[in-house]
């Protein structure tokens, strides 16, 4: 990230309302990473309401909201509003009265190149009156030029120093090494000097550079950079100053955990209670009975056998589609962070579950029909158990099967569960003519799908659930390269075919 200095144009104390000019353009700015020129059409700039401005670059310290950003010729505008909190109260004065007019926009990602900012996206701001910034961090203050004689001397005391490291190390022996006239050396070292100019070094503010002796020892010198790399803003200062943690570089190694637990994954509920059949076309052609071929009674002694009209539909399914899909930074990839992976996929596939359970559901509550009212519920049993006999015995009549799971209404299913398992046992097995006293094989769960007071129960059989085979849902990937991107995404189909739609039975409450 990097952060540049604005200018406040306007503040208005009634509105709330600051005016900036968050980055001029075209103006050649000194900065602690060389000199930087911004100009138009470089910055992504996301929507302004969601950006945040706050005190001193402390992202807990919120004081002001963007309202606008606009970007002309001569630079990026902005207006913000800022916060009715006791800080937005003083900040809005100290900007009225002239005392902060100071605002540091925050850059994420920054691409410089020959001292041109060309690229790196808005993310928010700070209001400051000295910004202290990162080392890695571009700071638009003027950092000024560092005066020639004072650039000279620090290259003369550091090409002395290490001249004289050296002769330390290597020492010279005039019996054997051979003479060199000084005027030749004193040529060969000016044309092998690297280049420097007089500007400021990286780190080092003109204000701070202090008077340098040419006969410093290279300890000295290399003591004096050491200290003015190791200063948290990378700044050379003449009196102490205190040390605190949001000054110090944070040099632990931080324990990776992983995909932090979000939750027991989500497991489908109604797709399990009916019939499943692998999808191996976007439609699924089938029939179903109009009427039903039927026998009777047979006189025989050759007379006429009985027979009836029959007549079949054809029942055409088009299956239904579920996707999603992100563009995400091929590092990911190029990294093998499987673990983030494995962790994206988990979270799609959870997704897709999520969703086709809620759209079965919705086609097996129309199919089901208008709620029928149920009959009069005895004192003392529960509302919901009895709906549930009371579309058990619907399913009963209507198939002669016994049905395999009932839907209930969150309201109803309290007291269900309230209810002693004893009376559960006995209106279950008189509803569904159980063997043995067991309910195991009736799923009794609820539903936030149905409306308030309602039961469905149903029969496995009555639907068939159609979905691609395999793991489902088809995961895809495909190299984004324009945007250094992996395009990512699951794919899934479904279709629902109701076989018998009396095989379900959509209970109301009982209207006197």
């Amino acid at each position: 990230m990097i952060k540049v200095q604005g200018l406040l144009l306007k503040a208005n104390a009634d509105t709330r309302i600051l005016d900036y000019m968050l980055l001029p353009f075209g103006e050649e700015g000194h900065t602690n990473v060389g000199k930087i020129t911004a100009s138009k059409g470089t910055l992504t700039l996301p929507d302004a309401a969601t950006l945040v401005a706050n005190m001193e670059h402390d992202s807990t310290k919120p004081v002001a909201k963007f309202i606008s950003l606009t970007e002309s010729d001569d630079g990026l505008r902005a207006s913000l509003r800022i916060l009715n909190t006791t800080s937005g109260n003083d900040l809005l004065i100290e900007a009225s009265e002239g005392v902060r007019t100071g605002i540091s926009v925050e850059i994420d990602d920054p691409i410089i190149r020959a001292g041109a900012l060309i690229g790196g996206a808005l993310s928010g701001a700070g209001f400051v009156t000295n910004p202290a910034f990162k080392s890695a961090q571009l700071v638009a203050a003027d950092a000024g030029d560092i005066p020639a004689d004072a650039a000279q001397s620090v290259i003369d005391a550091l090409t002395k120093a290490l001249k004289d490291l050296t002769e330390a190390v290597v020492p010279t022996d005039p019996t054997t090494d051979p003479v060199v006239d000084p005027n030749a050396a004193t040529a060969e070292k000016e044309t092998n000097m690297i280049p420097v100019t007089a500007s400021a070094p990286q780190g080092l503010q003109a204000a701070n550079v202090p008077e340098i002796a040419s006969d410093l020892s290279a300890n000295a010198i290399f003591t004096m950079l050491a200290t003015a790399n190791a200063t948290g803003n990378r700044k050379m200062l003449a009196a102490l100053a205190d040390i605190v943690p949001a000054n110090v570089v944070e040099m632990t190694q931080p324990q990776f955990v992983g995909e932090l637990w979000s939750g027991k994954a989500f497991q489908r509920k109604i797709v399990p209670l009916f019939n499943h059949a692998d999808l191996s076309s976007l439609t699924v052609q089938g029939w179903r009975w109009v009427t039903k071929p039927t026998v009777a009674a047979y006189a025989g002694n050759k007379t006429a056998v009985p027979s009836n009209i029959v007549d079949t539909e054809p029942v055409p399914l088009t299956a239904s589609r579920i996707a999603g899909a992100h563009d995400i930074d091929r590092k990911f990839r190029d990294f093998n962070d499987t673990g983030f992976w494995e962790a994206y996929y988990r979270a799609m596939t959870e997704s897709y579950a999520k969703v086709s359970d809620t759209a079965v559901l919705g086609n097996v509550i129309t199919a089901a029909g208008a709620a029928v009212a149920g009959a009069v519920v005895p004192a003392g049993v529960s509302k919901g158990m009895a709906q549930i006999v009371d579309g058990a015995i619907r399913v009963l009549g209507a198939t002669d099967t016994a049905p395999t799971f009932a839907l209930v209404a969150l309201n109803l299913y309290r007291d269900i569960l309230l209810t002693r398992s004893d009376d559960t046992l006995t209106y279950l097995n008189a509803a569904l003519g159980l063997e043995d006293g067991t309910i195991n094989s009736f799923r009794v769960q609820p539903s936030a799908a149905l409306a308030a007071n309602q039961v469905l129960v149903g029969t496995k059989d009555s639907v068939t659930v159609h979905e691609l085979g395999g793991d489902a849902p088809i995961r895809i990937e495909a190299e984004n390269i324009a945007l250094g991107g992996i395009d990512a995404g699951v794919f899934g189909y479904y279709a629902v075919n109701i076989h018998d739609a009396s095989g379900l039975a959509l209970v109301g409450p009982n209207v006197p």
